[in-house]
């Protein structure tokens, strides 16, 4: 009786370790996938994991019911209904939370119809999984920084080509000016 207690307090304490890993991904992700990967094959996932292991995007699979409790306990709400079935996670950092989405599609071009997306956690808001390919499309964070500074730099350098313009034609005609009267 005591070696079987202590085996559910082993297997109790891996659980509330799992849990507590989640809650700990979940706070440091800006962007939470959940996946639906019953028809991936084996080498299919590891091709995949290894893949985004270069990348720095996390991906594991737990059960829906670990999932719960960490999304309660990481104050994540509008997921819930997702977690039927298979469910594996994609976590998107600060710096490009729409690259596991990005990865999923470049991943259904090879794979169609595996790895699906069933719901998605972007800054608080919960979407339907169908909004995947749309999030996809989106800039990353270094792309849209580069927009704004070019569209901040943009009025300065029509302004000094302007400023630039006439003041040099005018310069120009100083120095062939100059030029004349020394030669005379």
């Amino acid at each position: 009786m005591e070696k079987t207690e202590k085996k559910m307090s082993l297997q109790k304490q891996k659980k509330q370790e799992l849990v507590n890993s989640l809650v700990k991904d979940f706070s440091e992700a800006a962007s939470i996938y959940l996946l639906d990967f019953q028809k991936i094959t084996v080498a299919q996932d590891n091709a995949l994991r290894m893949n985004l292991r270069k990348k720095g995007i996390a991906y594991r699979a737990s059960k829906n019911r670990l999932i719960k409790e960490a999304f309660k306990k990481a104050n994540i709400s509008g997921l819930d209904s997702y977690l039927k079935g298979a469910t594996s996670i994609m976590l998107g950092s600060a710096e490009d939370p729409m690259l596991p989405a990005r990865e999923v599609v470049e991943f259904h071009k090879a794979n169609p119809d595996i790895l699906t997306a069933k719901g998605i956690s972007l800054d608080n808001s919960s979407l339907n999984g169908s909004e995947l390919e749309n999030l996809a499309k989106m800039p990353g964070k270094t792309e849209i920084l580069g927009q704004v500074v070019s569209l901040m730099l943009s009025p300065g350098a029509n302004l000094i080509a302007l400023i630039k313009g006439p003041g040099g034609k005018i310069a120009g005609q100083i120095k062939a000016l100059e030029e004349r009267l020394e030669t005379a």
